[in-house]
C-alpha cells in the first residue's frame, strides 16, 4: 500500500479507535455500575484500555518511522491484553461483544497495513490472532459452556476461525493478485517508458534529420541558384570570348565586355580605362556604361585618379573604393553608389588600365569578384592578341626605318582609297616628295646620316598626314607620298608649303655636323586637275620631276608649272631652258 494512502487511512482509522475506546470505557463502567461484571474486571480493563489507547497514539505519531513488524506486534499485544481480561472474571456479554468487535477491527487493520505477505508470517499471525481470540471467548464463557453449549461454542469457534482464515486468505490472495497485476502494470509501464524514451530519442533523431534535410534543401536551392547564375555567367563569358577571338578591335571588345557585365550583373555603372600605347593607341581610351548620366560624369571625372591610385598601391587585388556606403577612398563620394570596386587590368603584373564597377545595392558583391576578374582576364588576353596582331600588321604595313606606310601597303590599299573618294564624292590630293641631293648627303656624311635625314622628312610627312587624317607613304628610297582627301588644289598647296617649310627649317645634326635638307614636291588632284582618278599619282610624279629638273626645292602643281616657277622665283631658268 502506498505510504500516502497509509497515512490517510491511519488518521481516519485511529479516529475510529478513539470511538471504540470511549465505547469500551462506557460499556465497562455501565456493566460495573449495574453490577454485571466483577470489580477485578473493571480494575483490569481500565488500565489496559488506557495503555492500549496510549500505545495507539504513540504508534500514530511514529507511524512513518515504525516497521510493519512492530505494527503486528502492537496489534497482537492489544488483542492478547484484551483477551486476557476474560480470565480474571467473566465479563458481561455486552462487554465481551464490544471487545470482540474491537479485536476484529485490529485484525482488519493489520491485514490492511501489513506489507509482508510471505506464507510463514501469514500463518504465524493467523495462529496467534485466532489463539488469543478463541482463548478470550473460551475464558469469557467458561462457566456457561456445559453440555450442548460446549458443542455450540466449539462450532462458533470453528466458524470464527474459518471466517478469519478465509478472510485472511481472500485478502492475501487479493493482495497478491493485485501485486502481480501491479507488478505487471509496473513493468508494462517501465517498458512503455523505455519505449517512449526510445520513441522520443527516435523522434529527436527524426526531427534532427528533418531539420538537416530542410537545411540541406535550402542549401541545395541556393546552390542550384548559384549554379544557374554561374552557368549563365560562364555562358556569357564564353560568348564574349568568342567575340574577342573574332575581332582585334580593342575598343569594340571593351564595349562588348561592359555590355555583358551590365546585362548579367546589372550594376549602376561600369567602365574601363586603358592607358596610351597599349594596343598601338596614341591616346588613352575610356568607355563608361550607365543609365544614370550623373554616375557616368562622376566616373569619367575620377577615372584617371582611380588608375593612378591603383598604380601607386601596386598588387593585383581589387581596390575597394566604397563598401556599404563607407568610402575607403576619396573618390566618387558625391554619388549614390553604395559599393564600388576597382579591378586592375594588368599583363605580367604591369598595369595597362582599370575597370570600375559600382552599384547602389548593399549586397551587390556578395557573390564575390570572380565574374569581373574573369571578364577582365579574357579581355586582357584579347588585348594581348590585338596588340600582337597590330604589331605584326604594323610591321607588314609600315616602313621599318621611318614608321610611315610602306610601298606594299600603298599598292594594296591605294585602289580602295581611290574608290572611297569616288563613292563619297571627295577630292583626292596626292603629293610626291623627293629629298634633294640625297646621294650627296650619303657620300658626304655617310649612310647613317642619310637615314637620319630620311627619318626627319618622314616625320614631317607623318605629322601632316595625321593632322589632316591622310596617309604618309615611303614610296622609294628617298621618295615619299602624302595623300589627303577633301581639299581643293590651293588648300593642298598651302599644306604642302607648310610641310616644305618644316623640312627646310629642320636641320639634322649628326656627329657634330649640321645637315641642311631640301625637297622637291609635285602634286596633283582629282577631279580639278586629273579627270581620271588613276592619273593622279602619275601626274604628281611628273610634277615632282619637273621640280627636280628646274632648280629643285619647290612645289609644282601638275598643269600649272609656270605659275609655280613664278612663285618660287625660278621662271627665268624655265624660259631659258625652253
Amino acid at each position: 500500500m502506498p505510504e500516502e494512502y497509509k497515512q490517510h487511512y491511519m488518521k481516519r482509522h485511529f479516529k475510529l479507535h478513539r470511538i471504540f475506546y470511549v465505547v469500551l470505557f462506557g460499556v465497562v463502567l455501565f456493566c460495573r455500575i449495574k453490577d454485571l461484571t466483577p470489580v477485578m474486571g473493571l480494575v483490569y480493563y481500565i488500565p489496559v484500555l488506557i495503555g492500549c489507547f496510549l500505545l495507539d497514539e504513540l504508534y500514530l505519531r511514529k507511524f512513518d518511522k515504525i516497521s510493519p513488524k512492530y505494527h503486528s506486534l502492537r496489534v497482537l499485544t492489544e488483542i492478547f491484553l484484551l483477551s486476557l481480561g476474560n480470565l480474571i472474571g467473566p465479563p458481561h456479554p455486552m462487554q465481551f461483544l464490544s471487545i470482540m468487535l474491537f479485536e476484529l477491527l485490529l485484525v482488519f487493520e493489520d491485514m490492511i497495513l501489513y506489507d509482508i505477505f510471505d506464507d510463514y508470517h501469514i500463518f504465524l499471525r493467523r495462529v496467534l490472532y485466532l489463539s488469543f481470540i478463541v482463548l478470550g471467548m473460551v475464558s469469557c464463557f467458561r462457566n456457561e459452556l456445559t453440555g450442548a453449549w460446549i458443542i455450540l461454542g466449539v462450532l462458533l469457534a470453528v466458524c470464527l476461525i474459518g471466517f478469519v482464515f478465509v478472510l485472511f486468505h481472500s485478502y492475501v490472495e487479493g493482495i497478491r493478485t493485485y501485486e502481480k497485476k501491479a507488478t505487471d502494470l509496473y513493468f508494462d509501464y517501465v517498458n512503455m517508458v523505455e519505449e517512449r524514451d526510445k520513441l522520443k530519442v527516435y523522434q529527436d533523431r527524426v526531427e534532427a534529420v528533418n531539420k538537416e534535410i530542410n537545411r540541406q534543401k535550402l542549401e541545395l536551392v541556393k546552390a542550384n541558384k548559384d549554379l544557374e547564375t554561374m552557368n549563365e555567367e560562364v555562358r556569357s563569358l564564353i560568348s564574349v570570348m568568342k567575340d574577342f577571338t573574332s575581332s582585334f578591335d580593342v575598343p569594340g571588345n571593351a564595349t562588348r565586355m561592359l555590355e555583358n557585365i551590365m546585362e548579367i550583373k546589372e550594376p549602376g555603372v561600369c567602365g574601363i580605362y586603358i592607358d596610351r600605347k597599349v594596343y598601338m593607341n596614341e591616346n588613352p581610351y575610356m568607355q563608361i556604361l550607365s543609365s544614370n548620366q550623373t554616375l557616368q560624369s562622376a566616373l569619367a571625372r575620377d577615372f584617371v585618379s582611380i588608375y593612378e591610385k591603383l598604380r601607386v598601391r601596386g598588387g593585383t587585388d581589387p581596390m575597394i573604393i566604397c563598401k556599404d556606403k563607407i568610402h575607403l577612398e576619396a573618390l566618387l563620394s558625391d554619388t549614390t553608389l553604395v559599393n564600388v570596386v576597382a579591378f586592375p587590368a594588368y599583363e605580367n603584373e604591369t598595369y595597362y588600365g582599370v575597370m570600375v564597377i559600382g552599384s547602389g545595392a548593399y549586397d551587390f558583391f556578395e557573390s564575390g569578384y570572380s565574374f569581373y576578374e574573369s571578364s577582365l582576364m579574357d579581355f586582357t588576353a584579347a588585348v594581348r592578341s590585338a596588340k600582337l596582331y597590330l604589331q605584326m600588321e604594323d610591321m607588314a604595313t609600315k616602313d621599318g626605318l621611318t614608321g610611315v606606310y610602306n610601298r606594299a601597303y600603298f599598292n594594296e590599299n591605294y585602289p580602295s582609297i581611290c574608290a572611297k573618294s569616288i563613292v563619297n564624292e571627295k577630292s583626292l590630293s596626292v603629293a610626291m616628295l623627293d629629298i634633294d641631293k640625297f646621294k650627296s648627303v650619303n657620300d658626304t656624311y655617310g649612310h647613317l646620316a642619310g637615314d637620319e635625314v630620311i627619318r626627319m622628312v618622314a616625320s614631317v610627312a607623318r605629322k601632316y598626314a595625321k593632322k589632316y587624317n591622310g596617309y604618309a607613304v615611303r614610296y622609294g628610297g628617298e621618295e615619299f607620298l602624302l595623300i589627303l582627301q577633301g581639299f581643293t588644289v590651293d588648300e593642298f598647296y598651302d599644306i604642302l608649303k607648310e610641310a616644305h617649310d618644316d623640312i627646310v627649317n629642320n636641320i639634322v645634326e649628326f656627329e657634330g655636323e649640321k645637315i641642311y635638307v631640301n625637297a622637291s614636291i609635285g602634286m596633283s588632284q582629282y577631279p580639278d586637275i586629273a579627270t581620271e582618278i588613276v592619273d593622279v599619282l602619275d601626274q604628281s610624279d611628273h610634277a615632282m620631276y619637273f621640280s627636280k629638273e628646274h632648280g629643285r626645292g619647290m612645289i609644282v602643281i601638275y598643269g600649272r608649272e609656270e605659275e609655280c616657277l613664278m612663285k618660287s622665283g625660278k621662271i627665268s631658268e624655265f624660259r631659258r631652258d625652253a
